[in-house]
């Protein structure tokens, strides 16, 4: 090669070497078209509990911690996607995971997101048996770093849904905050309060930096998130305790999304609000009258039977949701969405809404009137009644209370008085949680692998973290263990409808209906809002994409349906036993590294184009 021919290949050669640096790749990328700015108000029905999010088990602790940390997996619409995890697998004995993580992430603090804080999460969670999703962590031995990405997860035993379930829900936690504050209060880091902002620092979008007790909780944009800065400077989250004030805030644009209980006749005024959208999704969550089943009388488990006799589920949802619902199954599992493979018809009509079937039973148990006042002392003829408590927010369970109550005072031969306490769900969380209650109206998340029924039914020897009611039957026990180890769909669907037929038949809890849910939000300011099927509008896509409108609103808002529909079918549900590969990833930062890739590959070939005309010429007669 001459002289000449070289000196032309150094220039495009040190050129082809700047292009391919990331600087001038970031550079080469599309800016994001949106506008990037304002304040997103988003307003929940309570305020959290706690930030800790180890301990945290209500749902508005983990909604308002939700921004700020980032996860290895997430569920979307019914399908398992991955975030932080780059490359996953899983050994032939599905005993040893191996997840490799994407190397340019960093805490809100400053500090790089490594394996070793993936293993600590996972260790912490496995345990300590006062972390909320310990459930979920008991089959993990221990969690190790490899090296600064890679982790790996060595199980003590098979666990078909640990993925779907464990990992999916497990936010990343950084290890130089939380293992000093672990060393320093043990045990009693369960009802620790991390201090605000220094100790709540996750990867996510959004970062916290103050908290108003019962007013807000504001968060500022995190500029180096590694997806991509979130288009909003800021984020608020109010707590609006009573809907109608949280929806008129909505209808003045006050607030831009209102994430709490909508009651379905309001539905009609907000679509004829201008700038109001409305997002309707249908929710696998199982709202339940709970009975803490260590508390007598409901330790008896025919008493549990009388009070299934007293509820007419039907009425509920044709009443007090006016059709936006099902009624709930008498085995816990909902015939819908990923969970509907699993669903046993057979529990179907265990019990009917029957108040003389509900007295027999409570004569039999010695509950009787014996003085006349209308009401059924107790067998050794002392006053009885108890207590029924429903969320302060929710003005749905607060009716669907007021309805069980009065069924149960029209028990022929004399009523059961039970008494509906309202407080706040700050207070009354902790007390459901220490089994000092006696019964209430909760929601719970039922998980998208079967196996999810361990962790709400299996006994607990220290407590809730998910088995709420307290309920124990060995035999549940060892069939909630067989769901973790079988592998074979038949089987796990025979053990499934097993734990179904116990259930109804024992009645730990009363699932009352699964709901469908309108959420309102201003479609005039922002646009970019993610509406998944099977959940609320508040997640990490609306999160990560929501920006100022620009492009006209649209001309009317979403429509609701003209009658109660059945609720959608969730897309496929995932693989029953661990994948042996890593799932197909989504690339990260709304395609950025495709696009860097794409301008890539253009560079190179402009390149080798120029060097074979120029070699041509070369060789071509003058």
């Amino acid at each position: 090669m001459s002289r000449k021919m070289v000196g032309l290949l150094i220039p495009l050669l040190a050129l082809l070497l700047i292009m391919s640096t990331p600087a001038f790749l970031k550079l080469a990328t599309p800016v994001r078209a949106q506008q990037y700015g304002g304040t997103l108000k988003i307003a929940l029905p309570s305020e959290p509990n706690t930030f800790n999010w180890f301990a945290a088990g209500s749902t508005w602790s983990l909604d308002v911690l939700y921004p700020s940390y980032d996860r290895l997996f997430r569920w979307k619409n019914g399908t398992l996607v991955p975030e932080l995890a780059k490359e996953f697998s899983v050994s032939p004995d599905g005993l040893t995971y191996t997840i490799t993580i994407y190397n340019n992430v960093t805490f809100q603090d400053g500090k790089p997101l490594t394996a070793e804080d993936v293993a600590f999460t996972v260790n912490v969670l496995a345990q300590q048996d006062w972390t909320y999703y310990h459930g979920y962590f008991k089959s993990v031995d221990h969690a190790e770093a490899v090296d600064t990405y890679t982790v790996k997860i060595f199980m003590k035993e098979l666990d078909v849904g640990f993925q779907a379930l464990g990992l999916a829900v497990m936010n990343i936690m950084p290890k130089h905050i939380w293992e000093p504050l672990l060393q320093e209060h043990g045990d009693q880091l369960a009802v620790y309060n991390p201090k605000i902002p220094d100790e709540v620092v996750g990867s996510g979008p959004f970062q916290i930096v103050e908290y108003v007790p019962g007013q807000f909780v504001r968060y500022k944009a995190f500029d180096n998130y590694w997806m991509g800065r979130p288009y909003a400077d800021e984020l608020i989250v109010n707590f609006i305790t009573e809907a109608s004030t949280a929806i008129l805030a909505v209808q003045k644009g006050e607030i831009d999304a209102y994430v709490g209980w909508v009651t379905p006749e309001v539905v009609p005024t907000l679509l004829s609000t201008e700038g109001v959208g409305i997002h309707i999704y249908q929710s696998s969550t199982f709202y339940h009258w709970g009975f803490i089943n260590t508390r007598w009388p409901f330790n008896i488990t025919d008493f549990r039977r009388a009070m299934a006799y007293c509820v007419n589920k039907q009425e509920i949802v044709d009443t007090v949701l006016s059709g936006w619902g099902i009624p709930g199954s008498w085995g816990v599992v909902m015939p819908f969405g990923p969970n509907a493979q699993w669903y046993n018809p057979n529990v179907e009509n265990k019990y009917t809404f029957n108040l003389s079937k509900a007295a027999e039973i409570l004569d039999k148990l010695g509950f009787k009137d014996v003085d006349g006042d209308g009401w059924r002392e107790a067998p050794n003829g002392s006053d009885f009644s108890f207590e029924i408590y429903p969320p302060h927010y929710d003005i749905i369970r607060i009716r669907a209370a007021q309805m069980i109550s009065d069924w149960l005072s029209q028990i022929p031969g004399g009523g059961i008085k039970a008494i509906v306490r309202v407080l706040e769900w700050k207070t009354v969380w902790p007390m459901i949680k220490k089994a000092q209650v006696d019964t209430y109206l909760l929601g719970s998340g039922p998980g998208n692998d079967i196996s999810w029924l361990y962790r709400r039914f299996h006994t607990r020897e220290t407590g809730g973290t998910g088995n709420w009611a307290h309920y124990s039957n060995p035999e549940v026990d060892n069939l909630t263990e067989a769901l973790k180890t079988t592998l074979d769909p038949e089987k796990r669907k025979q053990i499934a409808w097993r734990i179904q037929e116990i259930l109804a038949d024992e009645v730990p809890i009363i699932v009352l209906y699964y709901r469908k849910f309108p959420q309102p939000y201003r479609i005039d300011k922002w646009e970019g809002w993610y509406r998944p099927l099977t959940g609320g509008i508040f997640n990490i896509w609306t999160l990560r994409e929501v920006h100022l409108r620009t492009t006209a609103p649209p001309t009317s808002p979403t429509p609701p349906p003209t009658s109660p529909t059945p609720p959608p079918t969730s897309p496929s549900p995932p693989p029953t036993g661990p994948s042996p590969t890593s799932p197909s990833p989504t690339q990260p930062g709304g395609g950025a590294a495709n696009t860097q890739f794409l301008v890539m590959l253009a560079i190179i070939i402009v390149l080798v184009i120029i060097i074979i005309v120029l070699l041509v010429r070369r060789r071509s007669p003058v």
